[in-house]
């Protein structure tokens, strides 16, 4: 990189060749003054020469062929103002910054001449060191030229982040670059914060975040996006380096109500571009997501955004949450007398309502081999329930007289987690998860289940045909689809809507994955898996999580259309036209879990009968 531009030669100076970095040399002329050169570096291609001069003079840099075109940066020398009885030091030192290949730097001198009128020189050949400044008296005879040799250095090197630490502020506008800081949030607990700003700049200029501890935080792992706003400002001025202002980017070590600045450093040093306050992140984690989500940016762009920005804050944020879960007391009762070796555990996560629950307990007790085989287990997962539910347990168990475990994890700890503390209570080496708004059409539903995991060693799942209460299909397997517009893939149900008799499955088929609505597997399978995973924001997708573990097991997945339940679940997640907040989420978790599943997800599992 050319830093400066050639300037005219000047013809030698015909002058004695004193030795300036050996002793003070005395300028001869009307006005006279001492001139001297601290150090001279050379690194790379980079020259610079540092000194002192109570002279008025011009000076540049010669090489054997001629004059360098040399930059001369003034520097502030109190030292030397002190030293001559002078009030203030500004303008004495300088630098002289000059690049030179190999041949151009072997004898490189020193050359003057009076400003007005008089004696002209040049020195000896300079001895040029090939190390960083490292003492504060070098670093301080810098002054602003510190930004010019930070640009030598690779950013954030360990070299870089010194210098730019000791590098004063320049006192000029910075015309390489233009930027805004337009918020900050922090969360204390996991370290994360989050910058939301704009910048633009031309080659060659480093920009960076900085916090008030003085550490760094590049840029270069930035989500960035096109601003409309940002172009139609500067983009006449910086042109095609206006197209990706935009930017969001995870910054580790940030902290509430700390200050965040957006910095650059170009040849005339370093410059403070905008500067803002970090809010509080919520230690919630869905807390957390609205304040990320809210930062706008086009549905399109999220598949690239969330695996940069949203789920390396958001994760540690449930992770932490959950981190107490197993030490988090029980609370719970058995209503009756549940089957002493039961041959399936029926887990039924609880949230928000539960007048359901009655209609599930009438079903079931018409069951004459659900009451002899299966442990039903409730499972609260909403603390808003706790007032309401133990009381209505114990009446519909004197209604129904169908035995019953309820069980409360003192935390709400949405689907997944709510299953897997239901199996933590469990008895049953068959596991069958249900939902609070599916319902059993006839007796006798559950062994056909069972039978398939009994006979079929290679299926790890199986579920049952599931419709609405329009006696139309919701559920007869699911299949992955590819939505382009929006980068991502999504659970798609391929025959909801229609009449159950148009259900080309006539047996046990084998599919991609089946809803969670209703999915019975063995015990040992579940523990092999580890369970649902809980690491989704809200809900979706954990079914399908649950079954590509299995199927990279070399498990199959089954669909069994001779059972039929009534679901009442709405019909389906619309990834448009809802609102912000929760389209967001899907598509966090749609990039989680294709993230997750890579490989897996893309490859297509042709519906195959398989043997009753």
């Amino acid at each position: 990189m050319k830093l400066f531009a050639s300037s005219a030669p000047k013809p030698a100076p015909d002058a004695a060749r004193p030795d300036v970095q050996q002793q003070q040399f005395t300028v001869a002329g009307p006005s006279g003054g001492k001139l001297w050169v601290d150090r001279a570096y050379r690194l790379g291609e980079l020259l610079m020469v540092v000194g002192w001069t109570t002279a008025e003079l011009e000076l540049e840099l010669r090489s054997e062929s001629g004059p360098l075109a040399a930059r001369r940066v003034a520097v502030a020398r109190q030292d030397v103002a002190s030293h001559f009885g002078r009030s203030e030091g500004e303008g004495l030192g300088f630098v002289l910054v000059a690049q030179a290949d190999a041949a151009q730097a072997a004898a490189v001198a020193l050359g003057w001449e009076l400003r007005r009128g008089g004696s002209a020189g040049r020195s000896r050949p300079l001895r040029f060191g090939t190390e960083l400044p490292t003492t504060e008296g070098e670093l301080a005879a810098l002054g602003p030229a510190l930004g010019l040799l930070a640009l030598t250095q690779e950013a954030h090197s360990p070299a870089w982040v010194d210098l730019i630490a000791r590098a004063p502020l320049s006192a000029q506008a910075c015309r390489s670059a233009r930027g805004f800081l337009e918020g900050a949030a922090a969360c204390d607990t996991t370290q994360d914060g989050i910058v939301v700003g704009w910048v633009v700049h031309t080659p060659g200029t480093v920009v960076w975040l900085e916090d008030e501890t003085g550490r760094s935080h590049p840029l270069t792992h930035a989500f960035r996006r096109f601003r409309q706003d940002v172009h139609d400002a500067v983009g006449q001025e910086f042109g095609h380096a206006s197209r990706d202002a935009g930017f969001i980017v995870r910054a580790r070590g940030l902290k509430g109500g700390s200050k965040v600045r957006l910095k650059a450093v170009d040849e005339t040093g370093i410059h403070v571009l905008s500067e803002t306050s970090c809010s509080t992140l919520p230690l919630d984690p869905v807390g957390a997501a609205r304040w990320l989500f809210a930062v706008g940016t086009p549905l399109a762009d999220m598949h690239r955004r969330v695996p940069q920005v949203d789920e390396p804050v958001l994760g540690p944020l449930i992770a932490h949450r959950q981190s107490v879960w197993d030490e988090l007391p029980l609370e719970g009762r058995v209503l009756g007398q549940l089957p002493a070796e039961p041959a399936v555990s029926v887990i039924v996560p609880l949230y928000g309502r539960i007048d359901f629950v009655e209609h599930q307990l009438i079903e079931f007790s018409r069951d004459p081999w659900f009451q002899q085989q299966a442990e039903l287990i409730y499972v609260i997962d909403d603390p808003k329930l706790l007032d309401s539910f133990p009381a209505l347990a114990e009446s519909l168990h004197r209604l129904y007289r169908l035995p019953m475990r309820w069980v409360w994890g003192s935390v709400n700890r949405g689907f997944s987690g709510a299953n897997n503390l239901g199996v933590r209570v469990a008895r049953a080496p068959r596991l069958l998860f249900l939902n609070s708004d599916a319902f059993p059409q006839q007796p006798g539903w559950i062994p056909p289940l069972l039978d398939v995991l009994d006979t079929h060693p290679r299926i790890g799942a199986v579920g049952p045909r599931l419709t609405f209460a329009d006696g139309s299909i919701q559920h007869a397997g699911m299949e992955f689809m590819r939505r382009e517009e929006l980068g991502v893939w999504v659970n798609h149900h391929p025959f909801m809507g229609l009449d159950p008799v148009l259900d080309p499955h006539a047996g046990l088929t084998r599919l991609p994955a089946i809803t969670g609505a209703c999915l019975a597997l063995r015990r040992v399978d579940f523990e092999r898996i580890g369970g649902w995973d809980t690491g989704y924001l809200i809900g979706d997708f954990e079914d399908s999580d649950l079954c590509l573990k299995l199927r990279a097991l070399g498990l199959d997945i089954a669909y069994l259309p001779a059972v039929q339940l009534t679901h009442l679940e709405r019909q389906s997640f619309k990834l448009l036209g809802q609102d912000e907040f929760r389209t967001r989420v899907v598509l966090y978790n749609a990039v989680r879990h294709q993230t997750r599943w890579a490989g897996l997800i893309d490859q297509p599992v042709a519906p195959a009968p398989l043997d009753a």
